[in-house]
């Protein structure tokens, strides 16, 4: 049997084969747009290839919308019926089985299953990854890479991106100085690795590093042309530190060229574009008719109930564009998942998406004490909704404001004084912390705050 560079046994493949499937493997690190295109061709034209099949299937699921689950069905079905799979390709295809049917903490588990035998499996370790980062799972992400990195050497493919995804655990965990070194030297291995670059930029953003992050990520809008989406959310992240800095002006412009240039319908695209309008509109940047098209969009999404994460962004979107009919069908369609087998799905609906997305929609009908009411519980408890502590952070911005808004002065001064000592160089925070102070007579702080915002506006 064929075997790819780290000696995993690839059933149904000739030496070309897994030889393209290597180079699709390294384009799918990559995040390179011609992962999927090449992978199709290949399942083309080698029918009995289980792996090619089912990372298609992967491929598809990825792509964080429902649509693709019966092309997802098709490619399992299909590896299905090969011959002689082997005990790794037959708990990628459970998984991909357990993927399909939204449980994804099952699929996690059969990719710990391989691992534990195959720790060189990248495939398993990145797609795990993946996955754990949309389920909230940080220590889970740490342990899998502390488990399977004694097993590698800097000689085989896939080191530096081992590097990447454990300098992002290592971040969510809130080891910066480690994550920090880690995602240096991916990078300085591999610079093609999106992800160390965008673990390194995760560093700066929660240690409030706007210099360090602003030189990490100094590229120019034509590079990482030949990626995906993914290179979005690092434009984001570009526009996260000059947001931080108070330069408005350049936030728009990067929303408007990197951010989201066209309408678009892909999660990140959206989660990305929604959580940026509503900072800028916080710190009280008029963004113009920008809501427009993200509105049209999400108002197509409703339903389409995949990554949790992303339900509150629709939200945001509907709320702002005065959609709340639309949003009354999201919300119902999220009660119905409530319903549902997978336990974890059901418990991420109940006590979180259902309540955030009722909260930012009050938030818009100005019913601000139901907002605070609904936010301030859970605020200890938003990481299983998934995604990272930056993105979740949005929601701690809708309940200062919802805060300020329903005069609850002592509440907001309190999240104020805990945001501005979490981003010591946020601009924005300081701003508006010094206007609650003034507004509340306490002058003396309201005089520091004032220096604050000062000494931020003159960082080089």
């Amino acid at each position: 049997m064929i075997s790819d560079p780290r000696g995993i046994e690839l059933t149904g493949a000739t030496r070309d084969q897994a030889d393209t499937f290597e180079e699709i493997i390294k384009a799918y690190l990559d995040y390179k747009l011609s992962t999927y295109p090449a992978l199709k061709e290949l399942c083309e034209n080698a029918p009995d290839f289980a792996m090619a099949h089912i990372l298609k299937g992967f491929l598809l699921l990825s792509m964080g919308t429902t649509s693709t689950v019966p092309g997802a069905k098709t490619c399992a079905d299909h590896a299905r019926g090969i011959d002689q799979l082997t005990k790794r390709e037959r708990l990628h295809l459970k998984a991909l089985d357990f993927w399909i049917l939204g449980n994804t903490r099952e699929s996690c588990s059969c990719w710990d299953e391989i691992l534990f035998s195959e720790p060189l499996d990248i495939l398993a370790i990145k797609l795990q990854h993946f996955s754990l980062f949309w389920l909230g799972e940080a220590l889970h992400m740490r342990a899998t890479i502390s488990r399977v990195l004694p097993h590698w050497n800097s000689s085989l493919f896939g080191f530096a991106q081992l590097q990447g995804m454990h300098a992002f655990a290592l971040e969510e965990c809130g080891d910066y100085g480690s994550a920090e070194r880690l995602g240096r030297e991916a990078v300085e291995r591999h610079p093609q690795d999106l992800w160390a670059i965008h673990a390194v930029a995760h560093v700066y953003e929660m240690q409030s590093n706007l210099k360090a992050g602003i030189r990490w990520l100094n590229q120019p809008l034509s590079a990482w042309k030949d990626r995906n989406p993914f290179k979005d959310h690092l434009w984001w992240h570009t526009a996260l530190f000059a947001l931080e800095k108070g330069e408005f002006n350049q936030v728009l412009s990067l929303y408007d060229e990197a951010v989201w240039p066209d309408d678009k319908s892909f999660y990140l695209d959206i989660q990305n574009a929604a959580s940026l309008l509503a900072r800028l509109e916080s710190y009280g940047v008029d963004v113009g008719d920008r809501w427009n098209s993200l509105g049209v969009v999400s108002d197509e999404k409703i339903g389409d109930h995949v990554l949790f994460f992303t339900e509150p962004h629709y939200t945001m979107a509907l709320g702002r564009t005065d959609r709340y009919g639309s949003i009354v069908k999201q919300v119902n369609s999220l009660e119905k998942l409530k319903q549902t087998k997978v336990e974890d799905n059901k418990r991420t609906v109940e006590t979180l998406a259902i309540p955030i997305c009722s909260a930012i929609r009050d938030y818009y009908k100005e019913d601000y004490v139901s907002a605070v009411n609904q936010l301030l519980p859970i605020r200890y408890s938003y990481q299983p909704i998934g995604g990272s502590h930056a993105q979740r952070d949005v929601f701690n911005i809708y309940l200062i404001d919802a805060a300020i808004k329903s005069n609850q002065l002592d509440l907001a001064t309190s999240l104020l004084s805990e945001r501005v000592a979490l981003h010591p160089n946020s601009f924005g925070s300081w701003v508006k912390y010094a206007e609650l102070l003034e507004n509340t007579g306490k002058m003396s702080m309201a005089k520091q705050a004032r220096d604050e915002v000062n000494r931020i506006a003159m960082l080089a």
